[in-house]
């Protein structure tokens, strides 16, 4: 299946602040640590990024001129993310991106393993199902497809367990099943063994 440009990817991460990102690396690798790590995997995710032939959305949690000149110079629409929780913030920016896009993907600043391959198979999935997910071996999942705006509307996500090995399976419930199609397993970096894991393969 070829990517159109009436496809849109968009790339959800966090402004680069010592802190507020990868929380659950700081015990193993301090402020700073965790943060440089987060750089490394949002840089691997915005280089895929540069490979789609669509257009491309870049949605930060908060202000961060370094991103927002980066997108600006890639061409791509910056935005904030709006709601009170990521399954609201994930349903304004699908809504909001199927008003003018054929099809969208929406994926984390945290798999190094996605591949313009990956991307492609679930543009596929979306000819087929109106929903897709890539899974990730945790029982969340590292990527959200969608071909059809009626379907996200405020209250898509309520009552999943975020960040928990329930993820993917509360937000399946959240769709008929003949509307869902779900992507082999790939793995995503929030604990100090995945990052030993990326480091071993080369990918940090």
């Amino acid at each position: 299946m070829t990517i159109a440009s009436e496809d849109t990817l968009l790339v959800f991460a966090r402004a680069l602040r010592p802190g507020r990102v990868k929380t659950r690396l700081i015990g193993d690798f301090g402020e700073t640590g965790a943060l440089d790590i987060y750089r490394q995997l949002l840089m691997g995710t915005l280089a895929l990024a540069r490979t789609f032939p669509g257009q491309v959305e870049l949605w930060l949690d908060a202000l961060d001129p370094s991103l927002e000149t980066l997108a600006r110079e890639q061409g791509w629409v910056c935005c904030l993310q709006q709601g009170d929780n990521l399954g609201d913030r994930m349903t304004f920016a699908m809504a909001r991106a199927l008003a003018h896009a054929q099809r969208v993907l929406l994926v984390g600043s945290d798999c190094p393993v996605l591949t313009p391959a990956y991307l492609e198979q679930a543009l596929d999935a979306l000819q087929r199902r109106p929903v897709v997910f890539g899974a990730s071996e945790d029982g969340g999942y590292v990527l959200l497809g969608s071909s059809q705006a009626a379907l996200w509307n405020a209250e898509r996500f309520a009552g999943v367990r975020w960040s928990t090995a329930q993820t993917l399976q509360d937000s399946l419930a959240c769709f008929s099943a003949q509307h869902t199609q779900v992507l082999p397993p790939l793995w995503d970096v929030d604990t100090a063994q995945d990052v030993a894991r990326a480091r071993a393969t080369g990918l940090l």
